[in-house]
């Protein structure tokens, strides 16, 4: 593409400019119903911030992955992993449930470290609502099957996750570091879970139920250190920032609202940013749509004393989730800046929240969460040169390793 073509220009100017029209009939309909709010005087508070990063290297008989976290504020912690997958369709998704139960574990540990805020990259809403589709069938599955005696060894699970807790958070505390295979759910130690359980959960040790289920019960178990990580974290206060985000909530309050039969296809982001130029917020509410199913077995597991935060922060009716209590607000931090999404929890004061944000805010975004993203990323080239060394370090120890080793695209490059 050496040269720019009319047509192109033609066809990205026509869009433009039927945007712009619609921008103007919408944004004083928008100002009838909110209202752009000027920001609180910042309140000085010990805040930090939490991000994540991923990288993975697929090869011909595994995937091999890197995930880590960091959190900044008065000190600075960080939490690597390095794990190993078969190339099933749901690998993905699942090396991206690792980061994030690290990004929420992160959270909870400077939380109860000492930090009076955290701040996580992102969105909370979307980590509440949206689980994989390959967990909720898994789970619905392996629930039905075996019952109750699922349900004691995922408490005995829970329970060994609070104990390894202790020993997460005294090493993070000591060190700021922790390091290593970071998921129990996948064992350790040369020990699979369901022989760590045997020593402790009479529902594993007394029959052999959960063999022929053992992957899909990995899996599980994989969910609920999520679900534990992301119960921790709403234990304390937090509030989260998105930079990338496409919602049309303000204008599908005003097209609801006024009766607009043909409602108009734009997001609320160039509409909000056409309010005003100064700093300030735009509080507003998710609208409701079609509910999410719920997994019938978290709901146990809460009725067993667990996930209690969760629990107060979801809103479940007959099996559905109906909504996450999250306020949500856009957000302008300086004269002519972006627009970011602020979700605060409900159970916040969100004025004290946004104040508190503010007094680490400098420019257009929030200082420390700048920082955390740029010491946490993990870089393809490193990433791609320490696996190597590693894959090297084994394929001389046997041969027969190679099998599993190869990489597709190495004729390419």
């Amino acid at each position: 593409m050496e040269r720019i073509d009319d047509e192109h220009i033609n066809e990205i100017r026509r869009f433009l400019i039927q945007s712009r029209e619609e921008l103007e009939r919408l944004v004083p309909l928008v100002r009838k119903y909110f209202k752009w709010n000027k920001l609180p005087e910042p309140k000085e508070a010990n805040v930090y911030a939490v991000d994540g990063s991923r990288m993975a290297k697929r090869l011909s008989g595994a995937i091999i992955y890197a995930v880590s976290a960091a959190g900044i504020g008065e000190r600075l912690y960080y939490w690597n992993d390095i794990g190993t997958l078969f190339p099933y369709s749901n690998a993905d998704d699942r090396i991206r449930i690792h980061m994030d139960t690290l990004e929420k574990r992160m959270g909870a540990m400077v939380s109860e470290l000492g930090g009076e805020l955290v701040l996580m990259d992102g969105t909370l809403s979307g980590a509440l609502i949206r689980p994989p589709t390959y967990i909720e069938s898994t789970t619905r599955k392996i629930y039905s099957k075996h019952g109750d005696t699922l349900l004691d060894a995922s408490l005995d699970f829970l329970d060994l996750l609070d104990r390894e807790w202790k020993v997460w958070r005294k090493q993070m505390k000591e060190e700021g570091v922790v390091s290593g295979p970071s998921l129990i759910s996948r064992g350790r130690g040369g020990k699979d879970v369901f022989r760590i359980l045997m020593e402790m959960s009479p529902s594993v040790k007394k029959s052999l139920w959960w063999v022929k289920d053992r992957e899909d019960l990995i899996i599980l178990f994989e969910y609920l250190e999520y679900l534990h990580a992301l119960d921790r974290l709403f234990g304390g206060r937090t509030a989260a920032v998105a930079k990338t985000f496409y919602k049309s909530d303000v204008i599908g309050t005003v097209v609801e609202r006024e009766g607009i039969k043909k409602a108009p296809i734009m997001v609320d982001t160039p509409v909000v940013a056409s309010l005003s130029e100064s700093p300030g917020y735009l509080p507003f509410n998710y609208r409701s749509g079609i509910k999410e199913a719920f997994p019938e077995f978290v709901i146990s597991l809460m009725r067993h004393g667990k996930f209690q935060n969760l629990r107060e922060i979801l809103e479940v009716d007959e099996g559905n989730l109906v909504r996450a209590r999250i306020q949500p607000a856009y957000v302008r931090f300086a004269e002519g800046g972006l627009i970011y999404l602020l979700e605060v929890p409900e159970k916040q004061d969100f004025e004290r929240t946004l104040a508190e944000i503010l007094s680490v805010a400098e420019d257009e975004y929030v200082i420390p969460l700048e920082y955390a993203h740029h010491s946490v990323v993990i870089k393809k080239k490193e990433f791609d040169a320490y696996v190597n060394a590693v894959l090297s370090a084994l394929v001389g120890e046997d041969e027969r390793f190679l099998s599993f080793l190869r990489y597709g695209r190495e004729p390419l490059e």
